[in-house]
């Protein structure tokens, strides 16, 4: 009896480890099917072939694990030949199947608009379901798209409701693709609009150069919220007499909500309607206004202008009256400067640990923490100097500072910069596990190269979208659309993030010709990212052309003959024309990098002569660079160093 028992058991197990394993073969059968299916149907579905390629895809079995894709591919087939019931017939599936997270809200708007007049929903339901896609995937383009929808069904119904739908989409894209129509409706509901509602629709009309619409919803806002606007408003309608007026009328307020920055813009503007002197315009104004809401943005235009002394008395007076306004902390680092400068180190010091303990999130602490640290170490307190120098490593590491940081500590090679290894290429596929979340459906989409579907996703998602640009070899954008991750004092050279905003391009031209001129490609390709971002058509306002953005006439003194412009915008003449003058400025400089750098963007001339400015130039390259007059050109160079630096730890194979 027991023997029985066992023998059953082993029966049982026996057939059920077949019908298993069978399933397991079929299945992998399944997928190797589908995979076949999946690539044929792509290549079909590439050439336009929509039919051929959508019988491809319809042999995907239920079965295999590529059907969720199969399905969303038929329904792009069937969308490409307006064949709407089977369209709509694979969405109603793919609702229930695709549960990916980056795919699903795509599915389900895509679902809702393919139905908005078959009758199969009532608006009610609409209503619901668009609801829905806002509150599960609330960070998506296709949540904006629906408060749009939603806006659009309620008009009949709730009247309230559709104009608050109509806000959030315009407070999201003032100037989208229905910005026009939702301007156009919400008024229609004549509503009360709050203050904050008046200025996103004014903003909105004024982004769509509807003057006259703007100046009509800010005439009943409060003239401390919308004087700015206001004047914009005048200005597209070509009233300078007005313009003029409400620019000088917010000038005068005691209080405004209008951003500093703004009101600097306006004051510029102010000064060229004018036609006056901007110092004597800014003195008269700083008199008059006085206690006023814009007194600081003045003040520190003024002394911006200003000659030293009078200058430092000025900014000392901002951040000691107005501490917290947007000019504070940087009035309170031109006192530190010029207390540097005329070797008052404690009380450099002391001023530095006020800005810390004051402004510890702007945009300049790691430059006051670099100088506090040189502070230290022209006291002879070297012990605090390191600390300094290490804290700026450790807490601002992608600056300029934490670069120069690392040159006063001879970090590894830090200190004998500029190093000649050759840039290796990297492939940005390498980060698709990282990017996608090791989603499957999107890896696959992938290895298919199927980049029109991802981009159709919409997925919210900076990272995601600099890679697609990227892909499409559209860098500027690429790189630009990472400009906010940037400034994030958390990101370490470890963030996958970094390889996207510092691509490696062009690196194969950039190897050959710095090897022929002597120079580091890392450097020569930091160059290269600044200059242009890696967009070889790039043309500057002043007739520069291509990546190294040369001049015509530069090029032309570097050949000794006539250079067409077709020349430079062709990659591989530009870089090596490029490389070719960076190596002449670096033979003028008697192989002074931070010169030549300098001397690319300032030209030689005006470098030579603040080496000859004893106020200028001191013994110490980074003091220098601090004391360039030019802001373009001392930010420049800095730009350059710190990318080189990241290029540098993200980049080489051992740990800078």
């Amino acid at each position: 009896m027991y023997r029985n028992r066992i023998l059953k058991i082993l029966i049982a197990f026996t057939i059920a480890f077949g019908i298993t394993f069978g399933f397991f073969i079929y299945k992998l059968d399944c997928d190797a099917k589908a995979n076949r299916y999946y690539a044929q149907g792509m290549m079909l579905f590439e050439k336009g072939k929509y039919q051929d390629a959508y019988f491809n895809f319809q042999q995907i079995k239920k079965t295999s694990s590529m059907y969720p894709l199969a399905l969303l591919k038929q329904f792009q087939c069937a969308d490409n030949l307006q064949d709407k019931k089977t369209a709509r017939l694979k969405l109603a599936t793919l609702t229930k199947r695709m549960q990916d997270e980056n795919i699903r809200p795509y599915v389900l708007y895509s679902e809702l608009m393919y139905n908005l007049d078959s009758g199969k929903y009532t608006k009610s339901q609409l209503n619901s379901k668009f609801l829905y896609i806002q509150k599960e995937y609330p960070n998506s383009d296709f949540a904006k798209a629906s408060a749009y929808r939603i806006a659009k069904n309620q008009l009949e119904i709730n009247a309230q409701l559709a104009k608050e739908k109509f806000i959030e989409y315009l407070e999201y894209a003032p100037n989208g693709k229905y910005s026009i129509d939702s301007l156009d409706e919400v008024l229609k509901l004549k509503l009360y609009f709050s203050k904050k509602d008046r200025e996103i629709i004014a903003n909105a009309f004024l982004l769509n150069s509807k003057y006259s619409q703007a100046l009509n919803i800010l005439k009943d806002t409060p003239i401390e919220d919308s004087w700015y606007l206001l004047s914009k408003a005048y200005r597209g309608l070509g009233n300078i007499i007005l313009e003029q007026k409400t620019i000088l009328d917010g000038l005068a307020l005691d209080i405004t909500s209008v951003d500093e920055k703004d009101i600097s813009q306006a004051l510029d503007r102010l000064i060229a309607i004018t036609k006056s002197d901007k110092a004597t315009s800014l003195s008269y104004m700083l008199t008059k206004y006085q206690g006023k809401s814009s007194e600081a943005t003045i003040a520190y235009k003024l002394a911006s202008m200003s000659k030293t002394l009078r200058a430092v008395k000025i900014y000392e007076y901002i951040y000691l009256k107005h501490p917290n306004s947007y000019w504070a902390s940087n009035s309170l680092w031109e006192v530190f400067w010029y207390n540097y400068t005329q070797q008052r180190y404690n009380n450099a010091i002391a001023l530095a640990k006020k800005y810390i303990e004051l402004y510890p999130k702007t945009e300049d602490i790691a430059r006051i923490s670099y100088w506090q640290a040189k502070a230290y170490l022209r006291q002879k307190q070297n012990s605090q100097a390191k600390e300094g120098f290490y804290n700026v490593i450790n807490k601002y590491p992608l600056s300029y500072y934490s670069f120069m940081s690392a040159r006063q500590l001879k970090i590894s090679r830090a200190d004998k910069i500029f190093i000649k290894k050759p840039i290796q290429k990297f492939y940005i596929d390498n980060l698709n596990k990282d990017l996608f979340n090791q989603s499957k459906e999107i890896l696959t989409l992938l290895k298919y190269e199927d980049y029109k579907t991802i981009e159709d996703l919409k997925i919210n998602n900076e990272p995601v979208k600099s890679w697609l640009l990227n892909k499409k070899e559209k860098y500027p954008e690429s790189i630009n659309v990472l400009k906010d991750i940037l400034k994030d004092d958390e990101i370490k050279f470890s963030d996958y993030r970094l390889k996207l905003a510092y691509p490696v391009v062009y690196e194969e031209n950039i190897n050959k010709y710095s090897k022929v001129n002597d120079l580091s490609p890392y450097l020569f390709m930091s160059l290269i990212r600044e200059e242009s971002h890696f967009n070889k058509n790039a043309k500057s306002s002043v007739g520069a052309c291509g990546l190294t953005q040369l001049m015509p006439a530069t090029a032309n003194f570097i050949e000794k003959s006539s250079v067409l412009t077709s020349q430079l915008n062709d990659e591989d003449e530009n870089i090596r024309i490029g490389a070719k003058y960076f190596a002449y400025l670096l033979n003028y400089f008697k192989g002074d990098v931070y010169l030549a750098i300098l001397s690319y963007n300032a030209g030689h001339g005006n470098v030579s002569k603040w080496l000859n400015n004893p106020e200028i130039h001191r013994n110490y390259i980074d003091e220098f660079i601090e004391n360039v007059p030019f802001h373009e050109t001392k930010t420049y160079i800095k730009k350059i160093l710190s990318t080189y630096w990241i290029y540098l730890n993200i980049y080489s194979s051992r740990n800078i």
